[in-house]
């Protein structure tokens, strides 16, 4: 029972988080360069408060679940599985949270005072690391999935 709750857990956290990651890749990221800045960024600045603190609600505890599935399944892989499909998954979940952390928080940063094209344009770009990331690591949990059902 264990088995398929972890499972269902880490199946429904990381495909929502792949669909968020490609939704912020395909729409909300492109669009930051039409964002009406008003006069000295003021409604730029608003923009970023109010997307940091949303965006945070929503994907803070798909991570969580995801993140708790994720070592559990490397600690107690299901059934007979070896160990090496959910170390994958894991290591692919430490490439999107490292990439998020050390690139795309800071560029984020960086975007806080004032829109920035230099910063705007690297945050579109690196955040394919992450998207690969998360796609890569859904289709391993849902391998894993099918596995350890079957």
């Amino acid at each position: 029972m264990a088995d398929a709750l972890v499972l269902v857990g880490a199946l429904g956290a990381t495909w929502a988080m792949t669909g968020v990651i490609w939704v912020i890749q395909l729409v909300h990221y492109p669009i930051f360069d039409a964002v009406d800045r008003g006069t000295d960024d003021d409604l730029w600045r608003r923009f970023g408060d109010r997307h940091r603190r949303a965006i945070s609600l929503v994907v803070g505890p798909f991570m969580l679940v995801e993140g708790v599935t994720g070592i559990w399944l490397v600690a107690d892989p299901p059934g007979s599985m070896s160990v090496f499909p959910p170390l994958v998954a894991a290591l692919l979940m430490a490439l999107a949270y490292g990439t998020t952390a050390l690139v795309s928080v800071p560029l984020h940063e960086r975007l806080t005072a004032s829109f920035d094209a230099d910063a705007h344009r690297r945050l579109c770009s690196t955040n394919w690391i992450r998207t690969g990331a998360w796609t890569a690591r859904a289709v391993v949990i849902a391998v894993i999935a099918v596995v350890a059902f079957t």
